[in-house]
């Protein structure tokens, strides 16, 4: 898609093109522009932005011996993208009839040119189509998380201010609850905050354990007079009271005050557990939404500095549905991986659709794993899962479109090639995987920089023209 034009081939075109240089930031022409050339990259190397929506996406970089302007020259159409020098650069300047001219009479150059002209074609509007599905996914999920996100941190305030209302009202009937004398009111204050302690922190007790206890409590609640004993006893074993508590405390209470007692306390351990359960579901509502945030990177710019452990965790968040029961996920992160440069919200969308794959694979059961760590070309993530394999037979050609070893119905083939077209065309990285029966990873490697030092090129005018020549 973008090759560079033989030493020879350059060398010819020096004699009939225009030498231009340009500084940093200055723009070789803009998207929507008629009068425009044809350049071909001499020294230093240019950026190729396209407007998707409000916001300018990179498409790609241009070095030396490589070319831009052939799509629209061709088409004879406005130029469909804006090309800008990153940093000092110098290229050949041809015009239309130029172009069109040196197309004629070399062959070589026309090939070149053409097989170029198709695949970018190709590619921008596969991008293009791409870019609007990623922007109109980020504008749902943008309104969504701006909707719930001020209700759910309105809930958790609310119930933490709850839970405390609850222990003072339940305190102030105790304290003027007249079947209660004073030499009874500390004993239960201590009954109260045991009760508390427990049901913050509860035993692990099997199945049959705890049935066991809460007979023999229910049996005993019976036969001292309280009548929905069966109904309080599972509430007051879950606090951690056995029947030898409940016994040890009639010693010290009078049988009506007893009686009031456990149900007071039941009652006030329900209240507290009713309200823990609601803030509990609050919080999880509020940080979904926090993930949903993080996961669009709303309200932040496109392309930035991110920690990619953020993004994958939020990114399992969004998953958490469908792991809870019956995958267990592994995270394997090497926390001391630096910073890369990246554009987040399709970054997130690549680790959405490995992930999403991995969980299919394994139909509801199994081993997912997640691992980062430093490699020598940047960082390198691997989503492994412990599913049935890639079949043998389309295991080479799984990036391409529409190849998927999902039932029929039930994948479409684009997951995997936009993952692919994610971390090499948008991040200049890699993805391969490995599969067998019960192991398969997809490696993603993430370049640490997304762009690369002009330092690399020679300082004295004639090396770097001689560079230039020899696509360095």
């Amino acid at each position: 898609m973008f090759p560079r034009l033989p030493v020879e081939k350059i060398r010819e075109l020096c004699a009939h093109g225009q030498e231009v240089s340009f500084k940093d930031g200055e723009t070789l022409f803009r998207e929507g522009e008629l009068d425009y050339a044809f350049y071909v990259v001499l020294e230093g190397r240019v950026k190729v932005t396209k407007r998707a929506s409000t916001e300018e996406m990179l498409l790609t970089y241009h070095e030396a011996g490589q070319f831009t302007g052939d799509i629209a020259m061709l088409t004879g159409t406005p130029a469909r993208a804006t090309v800008v020098a990153e940093g000092a650069a110098r290229a050949m300047r041809f015009d239309m009839a130029e172009f069109r001219m040196m197309l004629a009479e070399c062959p070589d150059l026309a090939s070149t040119v053409l097989r170029a002209f198709a695949a970018r074609a190709r590619e921008v509007d596969a991008t293009m189509i791409q870019q609007e599905k990623l922007a109109s996914m980020g504008k749902m999920a943008a309104g969504l998380a701006h909707e719930l996100n001020n209700p759910a941190a309105a809930m958790v305030r609310t119930m933490e201010s709850l839970r405390g209302a609850i222990s003072r009202v339940s305190a102030l009937g105790m304290t003027y609850d007249c079947r209660f004398d004073s030499s009874e009111r500390p004993i239960l204050e201590h009954l109260q905050n045991h009760v508390r302690e427990r049901a913050s922190d509860p035993d692990t007790l099997s199945p049959l354990d705890r049935s066991d206890r809460q007979e023999a409590l229910a049996d005993w609640l019976e036969r001292n007079g309280l009548d929905d004993g069966w109904e309080m006893a599972p509430g007051l074993v879950n606090a951690g009271l056995t029947r030898e508590c409940v016994t040890s405390l009639s010693g010290k209470l009078k049988p009506d005050a007893l009686s009031a007692a456990l149900t007071w306390i039941e009652a006030d351990l329900t209240t507290n557990q009713l309200a823990k359960e609601i803030e509990s579901a609050a919080r999880r509502i509020f940080d979904l939404v926090s993930a949903m945030k993080q996961y669009t990177y709303m309200d932040q710019a496109q392309f930035q500095e991110i920690d990619v452990h953020e993004g994958l965790d939020s990114t399992l968040k969004i998953f958490a549905h469908r792991t809870r029961k019956g995958i267990e996920v592994r995270r394997e992160y090497d926390r001391s991986i630096p910073r890369v440069q990246a554009y987040a919200g399709e970054l997130n969308q690549l680790w959405t659709n490995l992930i999403d794959n991995a969980v299919d694979a394994m139909n509801g059961s199994g081993v997912l794993t997640i691992k980062t760590q430093r490699d020598r070309e940047g960082i390198k993530v691997t989503i492994g899962d412990s599913g049935p394999g890639i079949p043998p037979e389309i295991r080479d050609r799984i990036f391409e479109p529409f190849v998927t070893s999902k039932p029929a119905g039930k994948g479409t083939g684009l997951g995997l090639e936009i993952a692919h077209r994610i971390a090499v065309n948008r991040h200049h990285g890699k993805i391969t995987v490995e599969s067998r029966p019960g192991d398969t990873r997809f490696i993603v490697t993430i370049p640490f920089e997304q762009r690369k030092n002009n330092e690399m090129y020679p300082s004295e005018p004639g090396a770097r023209r001689e560079a230039a020549l020899q696509g360095v």
